[in-house]
């Protein structure tokens, strides 16, 4: 292992060296390209994952509208356990799928990963019980919490003012996935009805069916196409995508500057740093208050919108007002976020913009004021997510801590996830739901001020002493270690907010 790595690390030397001395111009415009070419083919394969991943996870709030509960005789209570199970099953397995895709080939874990939820999903078409409905579930959690990763994953491609934007054109095919899930049960409910009985299957089997079929498809084409860890490309001979020395000196390059230490391995020090970081926390719980908002939205919102007394049909199509909201909400955010390169500004007047969505659901039954509170909440907490998700890996350096970070996010996101399948349990205005979530939002709000109070007092920190010794003409003994060894105690780091 000592030999392959320093051959690497060889390698990446020459590279740096051929191209050290090119026109800043043409770097810079190379550098373009490469982007572009990370942008469609990375990022458009990763978007591919989370769409389908929200399409089969959201199936079932479609087929509980077009009789899945009643079929499958399942009491309320029970299909609650359904849900919660999803999130059992991805809390269970997130650390592992993290480092997974370090230490083995990531498409493949990908691509399997894509696999296994979508057969999971195409299998609960053909369910009997409650106990095969907990199990595929849980298997469906199991496959998706890899997909998670994803934000970490591109960490390392992308340079931090960069990040949201991606994150962004990943995450943006969740918004459209609600409402494609609309259209495609809108469809199947009036082609096929509620009992048509083509080819013995109902109309809610023929909704799992259809959005597993193509997940598995799409999983098989990550397999065979999604790029490896930036220095495994740099590396390979057989890289199908980063040929040229000139894009795989830029890649070098930039994933420096995305702090990434190339064949970083598992480091213990480095979860136990991770989990005493009270900002780790902090942003876990933020995070963890906008996902819940989702995934109670996510699974429920065919369920709050028939309360108001819609029929079925036109229940399935309403929903797609708010996924449409978000989606533009979402693609703006994140681009402005990159452009102005601030993170804690646009997450609290996102976070004020739930907290009005959540007073309007709970002051009024009214089903027009309902459908606006429901597109209010999904403007806000949308695009909070991919916020969230550019800021944790860039606010934590070394590979294990990022890990962990995550994993921590994960972890409060899968808690808080399982707490929205029980709270939204009193219909029709939902209260305890809804009140729960105001108050999260809430205490959201002070945790991203204070979280940016903590990082200013580390930089603030950093610069005095870096001032100080300058003053005093001593180097930094620190400074010739790296992030792997220092992880944000580094003295060259910084945080951003």
């Amino acid at each position: 292992m000592a030999d392959s790595s320093d051959k690497s690390s060889a390698a990446v030397s020459h590279l740096e060296q051929m191209h050290s001395h090119d026109d800043p111009q043409v770097r810079r415009a190379a550098e373009k390209r490469l982007v572009r070419k990370q942008d469609l083919v990375i990022t458009t394969l990763l978007s591919g994952c989370y769409f389908f991943s929200y399409l089969d996870r959201g199936a079932i709030g479609n087929a509980r509208i077009m009789g899945f509960q009643d079929a499958i005789g399942l009491s309320d209570r029970q299909y609650f356990n359904c849900l919660m199970s999803f999130y059992v099953g991805y809390m269970v397995f997130e650390f592992p799928a993290l480092l997974l895709i370090r230490r083995y080939h990531a498409p493949t874990i990908y691509g399997l990963s894509v696999i296994i939820f979508g057969v999971a999903g195409i299998c609960t078409a053909y369910a009997k019980n409650y106990a095969q409905v907990i199990v595929l579930r849980l298997i469906l959690g199991c496959g998706e919490s890899a997909v998670q990763t994803s934000f970490l994953f591109i960490s390392l491609w992308y340079r931090r003012e960069e990040l949201s934007t991606r994150c962004g054109y990943i995450y943006c095919t969740t918004p459209v996935a609600g409402a494609v899930a609309g259209l495609i049960a809108y469809a199947v409910g009036k082609t096929l009805g509620q009992d048509s009985g083509v080819s013995h299957l109902s109309a809610w089997q023929w909704l799992f069916v259809i959005e597993g079929i193509p997940t598995v498809a799409w999983g098989i084409l990550v397999w065979a196409l999604l790029p490896r860890f930036p220095e495994h490309e740099v590396e390979s001979k057989h890289s199908l995508f980063f040929r040229s020395e000139e894009e795989r000196a830029l890649i070098l390059r930039r994933a420096a500057a995305a702090q990434h230490v190339a064949h970083s391995r598992f480091q213990l020090f480095q979860m136990w740093i991770a989990a005493k970081d009270p900002k780790v926390w902090m942003m876990a719980i933020g995070i963890a208050t906008h996902a819940t908002a989702l995934a109670g939205f996510g699974v429920f919102l065919p369920t709050f919108f028939r309360e108001f007394g819609f029929d079925r049909l036109t229940t399935q199509l309403y929903t797609i007002i708010p996924y449409s909201c978000a989606f533009i909400s979402l693609l703006v955010t994140s681009y402005t976020s990159d452009r102005l390169r601030k993170r804690a500004i646009p997450l609290l007047g996102l976070t004020c913009l739930a907290i009005i969505g959540f007073v309007i659901m709970l002051a009024t039954p009214n089903a027009v004021a309902g459908i606006v509170g429901a597109c209010v909440i999904s403007t806000a907490v949308y695009p909070a997510i991919v916020l969230y998700a550019a800021w944790i890996p860039s606010s934590n350096a070394g590979y294990t801590k990022r890990a962990t970070a995550t994993w921590i996010s994960q972890i409060c996101i899968q808690v808080f996830s399982i707490m929205a399948t029980q709270i939204y349990d009193k219909p029709p205005r939902f209260f305890s739901g809804h009140g729960t979530l105001l108050g999260l939002f809430v205490l959201t709000f002070v945790l991203i001020l204070s979280t940016v109070w903590l990082m200013k007092r580390a930089n603030g920190k950093k610069e005095d002493n870096r001032v100080e010794r300058e003053s005093e003409g001593n180097a930094d003994p620190d400074e010739g270690k790296t992030l792997e060894d220092l992880c944000d105690a580094h003295p060259q780091y910084r945080y951003v907010w």
